[in-house]
């Protein structure tokens, strides 16, 4: 018998005997019994016969029967177990056990351990690739070719709700929460030795407790879990978005068979909390000569201060600050702007705002009998709600007492740059003087 990756189809021999004599009315002493017995592929219409014998006799025949099993026991191979006797229709049944999870992914068998086994760690940052080592437990002496395994993840620990799956790699975004990630050891290939203490022997990728690296979700595997084996798994992971705060569980999913792997007797799910909430924003300056927001500046600027210094009439200067976020906000962040009073000089003199609102910028010009104008321009091409309304390199506003949006980000970023464009202008209809006015950067992250 060869053994395979299928579910078995056991079989039941039976032998009935009769002697029947001459032709006539014969009366049966014992009689048969049945019942059917399916399974999730496959059905048996009364498969199974209970002992039963006698005679019966007429004037001229008699007949002598009797039925029932021939034999019974067990017959045993590397990956099945046959009950000979009855007819089972057993199926892969794993169970998930230990687990424990590792920060060096860079390592095929990883040995920087981020807490102890079966116990979460905490502080798991954006964008960190962890790896997860998990014994799965065959319970039901089957074994099962091509067996590959998923994770699932919930903030709920019974997974009762908000059930979600990993996503490649290769679609990782900010906001995805928990992807797959490439670290050592190839899908799908085989561990070379095991870290947990409840696996069976794995030694340079030999023994039943050696499993397969996972890094998809859905790539094809030719590996087969032996039967009463527990096997190590490995999972590469990497946290892209994830809330803040949170505990988060993780349950392996039985891919060939469709169904989640349920827990072994005493055992729990792997889990690990996300990092606290953190934010860091900075100003800096930027120096003349650098090209942004389709210009090149005219004046160098420090992160306290932009200096336009003596105005040429007539000709357009532009300096520029750039503001730099790193948050872990789930929700991303917004950045705005205000002024707490115009681009005032001695007595009642004013550079005056352009015209055009944050809401609706507008190309760069003196507003009609402006003496000079003032604005700016946000180089984020997308702000809240998909606006690209500063999209276009020549797109100005005025700077108002109330805040206006100049940022904007759905969710966690590292070191992400935005630049403010500061632009003025003058006739020669402009009082002489020294301007000057004060701006306020306020920073909304969302957690």
């Amino acid at each position: 018998m060869t053994d395979t990756a299928f579910p078995q189809r056991r079989y039941t021999a039976y032998a009935i005997g009769a002697m029947l004599c001459g032709f006539s009315a014969l009366g049966i002493a014992g009689l048969a019994s049945a019942e059917d017995f399916t399974s999730a592929n496959f059905i048996s219409r009364d498969p199974i016969f209970g002992d039963f014998g006698g005679r019966g006799d007429s004037a001229g025949f008699q007949l002598i029967n009797a039925g029932g099993q021939t034999d019974t026991g067990e017959s045993a191979s590397t990956n099945f177990l046959m009950r000979i006797g009855f007819l089972y229709f057993d199926s892969f049944a794993p169970k998930s056990q230990n687990w424990r999870w590792y920060d060096d992914d860079t390592n095929e068998t990883p040995a920087t351990a981020l807490a102890a086994e079966n116990v979460a760690p905490t502080n798991i940052a954006d964008q960190n690739i962890v790896k997860l080592r998990l014994t799965i437990k065959e319970t039901a002496d089957t074994g099962m070719g091509g067996a590959k395994l998923r994770l699932q993840f919930s903030t709920v620990s019974d997974f009762s709700s908000g059930v979600s799956e990993l996503v490649a790699s290769g679609s990782c975004a900010g906001n995805s929460v928990w992807c797959y990630a490439d670290g050592a050891g190839a899908d799908n290939g085989i561990i070379t030795a095991k870290v947990l203490s409840d696996a069976d022997a794995c030694s340079g990728g030999a023994g039943d407790g050696c499993g397969t690296h996972n890094e998809s979700g859905t790539s094809q595997s030719s590996f087969t879990h032996k039967k009463s084996a527990a096997t190590e798994y490995e999972f590469t992971v990497k946290q892209s978005g994830a809330a803040a705060n949170t505990i988060y569980f993780f349950r392996a999913f039985d891919v060939v068979g469709g169904k989640a792997v349920p827990l072994n007797t005493s055992e729990s799910y792997p889990s690990l909390a996300t990092e606290g909430a953190t934010l860091t924003f900075s100003v800096s300056g930027l120096s003349s000569g650098t090209p942004t927001g389709g210009v090149t500046t005219d004046v160098g600027t420090t992160p306290t201060g932009v200096s336009f210094g003596a105005l040429s009439v007539s000709a357009e200067t532009e300096g520029a600050q750039r503001l730099s976020v790193t948050t872990n906000a789930t929700a991303g962040y917004q950045i705005f702007v205000l002024q707490t009073q115009g681009l005032l000089g001695s007595g009642a003199a004013e550079i005056v705002s352009v015209d055009a609102a944050n809401a609706t910028p507008a190309a760069w010009a003196i507003p009609s009998s402006a003496r000079g104008a003032y604005g700016y321009h946000t180089t984020d091409p997308t702000l809240a709600g998909g606006s690209s309304r500063f999209a276009a390199d020549n797109t100005y506003a005025k700077f108002e007492t109330a805040a206006k949006e100049i940022a904007y980000s759905a969710g966690p970023v590292t070191d992400e740059t935005t630049d403010l464009v500061y632009k003025t202008q003058i006739t020669n209809q402009q009082d002489a003087g020294i301007y000057g006015s004060s701006i306020v950067y306020i920073i909304v992250p969302v957690f």
